[in-house]
């Protein structure tokens, strides 16, 4: 469809309820029954909360705030490493569902969507049929629940959200419907921007709608005349479509660190196939292919080593991420330092595979049909089983070795299903 600024849009802004916490919920369903918290990896993030469950928010629990404080709070708080592969994971399912209504989708962060859904109105019958249909099959579907906000315009929809309870939606209409909520309610309003309108008597939104956008400006700078026309309902910046969220994408990547020392090729195998599944996992979901390789290897005298290969034929396929890593290893590295963490990179993506000259008498092609099958088949027996079932036999067998970190998560504290 074109998009026409003229038409008045109906925005949806779709918001995944305590989404790190709900998927961990989905595959431990235990964890529904206490409080329980994501929390970041204490060397890297500092020990805080990244997201928790209604139980942890009703014992004080707060986003943001360190793994010790929520203690206080709540001593029987269950706490979990973060899972950012899996989480991505059910993003671009959810995502998947939006895609089914409108192509104008515009995410804002992992769990939250701007959907435009003005031209799809027609087909489905009405708004109404529609945010009903995202609320019920994203709950009985997937399994996670939405807070929807429904409106004309992109600010005025996520604040709706942002009022929603758990597995419903709100409408905001005009002003009227929001004019004596806290100034802080709207996007872009912090605590530090909070507090600095107040001090001006500006305390709720109508009181923002109410100034003149010179007055806000004289107080808040160019993020004053924002502020007017978000009050007022005036912005009218159009939701982007899919395809130009996907031309941003110019890598995708993972490591892992080991709890103890790499010190020969079976162990650094084991590990570096791992990082490669991920990556291949990663560009499926998004169906983009690879045509460099990049690998980079700390010791445990802290460094750094990177290094990078081209491909003649772009690929997809973990076996050829694998292989190129290993090649690039083998020539520029040895066992004389032992070394903690691997990690793997691919760049150069698209969104086709090239068409090559393939030689006759070439008994062993670079890509294979069957080869992408037996990938496709692993990566859905670790989606709905866990990671960790099919693993090399090497993290099996030395304990120490499989407790790696992969992006704050340890594999051998993964849940089976």
């Amino acid at each position: 469809f074109k998009y026409n600024k003229t038409v008045k849009r109906t925005i949806l802004h779709c918001d995944l309820n305590c989404f790190f916490a709900s998927v961990e919920m989905l595959y431990n369903p235990e964890l529904r029954d206490v409080p329980m918290a994501i929390a970041g990896d204490k060397e890297s993030r500092h020990g805080i909360i990244l997201a928790k469950n209604v139980l942890a928010k009703k014992a004080g629990v707060k986003t943001a705030e360190t793994i010790g404080d929520a203690l206080k709070k709540c001593p029987n708080l269950v706490l979990r490493n973060a899972d950012y592969e899996t989480y991505e994971y059910f993003s671009e399912k959810v995502r998947d569902l939006y895609y089914e209504y409108t192509d104008r989708i515009e995410p804002f962060g992992i769990d939250e969507c701007w959907l435009d859904i003005t031209e799809s109105v027609p087909y489905f019958g009405s708004a109404q049929k529609i945010v009903d249909a995202l609320l019920y099959r994203s709950r009985t579907e997937i399994g996670l629940t939405l807070s929807i906000g429904v409106s004309f315009n992109k600010i005025y929809a996520k604040l709706g959200s942002d009022l929603a309870k758990e597995d419903s939606y709100c409408k905001i209409d005009s002003l009227d419907d929001i004019r004596y909520l806290p100034a802080s309610s709207l996007l872009g309003v912090g605590e530090k921007t909070g507090e600095h309108l107040k001090s001006y008597g500006i305390v709720t939104i109508g009181d923002i709608a109410a100034k003149t956008p010179d007055y806000l400006h004289s107080i808040l700078g160019k993020f004053g005349y924002s502020l007017h026309r978000y009050a007022c309902g005036l912005g009218n910046d159009h939701v982007e479509k899919v395809g130009t969220i996907k031309e941003e994408v110019k890598s995708i990547s993972n490591s892992m660190t080991s709890s103890r020392d790499i010190y020969n090729m079976d162990d650094f195998k084991a590990i570096l196939s791992i990082v490669c599944d991920s990556v291949a996992a990663r560009l499926c979901r998004k169906g983009l292919f690879f045509k460099t390789v990049h690998l980079v290897v700390r010791n445990n005298k802290m460094k750094i080593r990177t290094m990078q290969t081209r491909l003649k034929e772009n690929s997809d396929l973990s076996k050829e991420i694998f292989r190129q890593a290993l090649l690039l290893f083998e020539r520029n590295c040895d066992f004389s330092i032992p070394y903690r963490s691997i990690g793997v990179a691919v760049s150069d993506l698209s969104y086709s595979k090239e068409s090559v000259q393939t030689d006759l008498f070439d008994t062993n092609p670079s890509y294979s049909l069957k080869q992408k099958k037996e990938e496709l088949a692993i990566q859905e027996v670790r989606r709905r089983f866990g990671k960790d079932v099919i693993a090399p036999l090497r993290l099996y067998e030395d304990g120490n070795l499989s407790k790696v970190r992969n992006k704050n998560q340890t594999i051998s504290e993964r849940s089976k299903l």
